[in-house]
C-alpha cells in the first residue's frame, strides 16, 4: 500500500450504505440496475458502497453471479470519491477467500477505485482463537484495507482486545470496526475501541443506524454502516450535520434529520418486512432507481428462478408515500 493510499485509507468513515439487489423480470441478476443504484448512492454523497448484503442475497447469488455484480458497481463509480467495499464474509476460510480473491481483482483491474473490505467473523467460527487465525489469514491474502464486522448472528463476538491487537499488528490491513450486535457489551466495546485510537482508526456504528447519534455523540464513532440505500441522501445530510464545519452544512439540525431517518425505519414495525426487500423494494422504484419490486423465491429444476413481486394495500402504499414525502420531500442537494 503506498503512503497516498495509506493516508487515504486512514480517511475510511462517514456513511457506507449496503445496496439491496435487483432482478429481472426473468430472475436474473440486474447488474445494469445496480450499477444504477451503486450511481444513486454515490451521487447522494455517501463515503462507501457496500455489496452483497448476507441479509439480502448472499443465500441467492452464485460465486458467478457475486463477481459480475461487484463488477458492475466497479465500474460504474471507478474514479469517483467514494470507496468500493465488496462485502466478503463467510461459512469457512476458504469461503472468505474466495471472496477476497474477487475483491483483489476488481481493485487492480480499477486503478482508480478506492477499494476496502467488509469482513464478519466466519460462521464456524467459536471465540478469539479462531478469529485470529481466520484474520492473520486475512492479512496475508490481501492488501486491501479491512472493516471487521463484529456480529454475525451466529458466531460469539470477538473482544475488543483482540481487535486492538489486530490493528497493532497488521495495521495496513485493520483498523475499521463496525460495532453491532445484542447485549450490554456493545457500547462498552465500542468505547474501548475510540480509546485506543490512532491504532484504531474509525469505529462505525451499526445496527441499522438506531443508534448513530449516541454512538456519535457519547461514544466517539465516526460513520455508520446501514441497510438502507434508498435514504443515502437523508443519511449524508445527518453525517454533515453532526460533523459541522468540516463538511457542508446541512440547512436541518442532526436531530430533526435523524428523527425523519427513524420515521421511515419505524415503518418496519407497521408493514413487517425483510430490512432490504418487501417495501424497501417499492421505495427504490418509486424513488427512480429500480425497475421492479422482484425477489428471488424458489430455484426451479431448470436452473431458474422463480420471483415475487412486492404487493402492498392500498392503506400500506398511502403511509409509505406519505412518510417519503415528508421526510425526503424537501431534500434536493446531493
Amino acid at each position: 500500500m503506498t503512503l497516498c493510499t495509506l493516508f487515504a485509507a486512514a480517511q475510511i468513515g462517514g456513511v457506507f450504505p449496503l445496496l439491496c439487489t435487483p432482478y429481472a423480470e426473468d430472475g436474473s441478476l440486474d447488474c445494469a440496475t445496480l450499477a444504477k443504484e451503486a450511481q444513486f448512492v454515490a451521487d447522494c454523497g455517501a463515503d462507501g458502497i457496500i455489496w452483497p448484503a448476507a441479509n439480502d442475497a448472499m443465500k441467492w447469488l452464485s460465486p458467478e453471479e457475486e463477481k459480475l455484480g461487484l463488477e458492475a458497481i466497479a465500474s460504474a463509480i471507478d474514479g469517483r470519491d467514494v470507496w468500493f467495499s465488496p462485502c466478503c464474509p463467510g461459512t469457512n476460510t476458504a469461503d472468505m477467500l474466495r471472496r477476497v480473491n474477487v475483491a483483489n481483482e476488481i481493485s487492480a483491474k480499477h486503478p482508480g477505485l478506492k477499494t476496502t473490505m467488509l469482513v464478519r467473523m466466519l460462521d464456524d467460527a467459536k471465540g478469539d482463537a479462531d478469529y485470529e487465525r481466520q484474520y492473520d489469514t486475512l492479512a496475508s491474502a490481501t492488501k486491501l484495507p479491512v472493516i471487521i464486522q463484529t456480529y454475525n448472528n451466529k458466531s460469539p463476538m470477538p473482544s475488543a482486545k483482540l481487535l486492538i491487537d489486530l490493528a497493532k499488528r497488521h495495521p495496513e490491513t485493520y483498523g475499521w470496526y463496525k460495532v453491532e450486535g445484542t447485549g450490554k457489551g456493545i457500547i462498552p466495546c465500542a468505547r474501548e475501541l475510540v480509546a485506543a485510537k490512532p491504532v484504531v482508526k474509525t469505529v462505525f456504528t451499526g445496527w441499522g443506524g438506531r443508534d448513530w447519534l449516541y454512538h456519535y455523540r457519547r461514544v466517539g464513532t465516526r460513520g455508520v454502516i446501514s441497510q438502507r440505500p434508498m435514504y443515502a441522501d437523508l443519511m449524508v445530510k445527518i453525517w454533515r450535520a453532526l460533523e459541522g464545519e468540516s463538511r457542508p452544512v446541512a440547512t436541518e439540525t442532526a436531530d430533526a434529520l435523524f428523527a425523519k431517518f427513524m420515521y421511515l425505519r419505524n415503518l418496519e414495525d407497521s408493514i413487517p418486512a425483510p430490512e432490504m426487500r418487501g417495501w424497501n423494494l417499492y421505495v427504490l422504484k418509486k424513488r427512480g432507481v429500480f425497475r421492479n419490486t422482484l425477489s428471488r423465491t424458489k430455484k426451479r429444476s431448470d436452473g431458474t428462478w422463480e420471483v415475487s413481486s412486492v404487493d402492498l394495500s392500498v392503506t400500506d402504499t398511502a403511509e409509505v408515500d406519505a412518510r417519503l414525502e415528508y421526510a425526503l420531500g424537501g431534500i434536493s442537494e446531493k
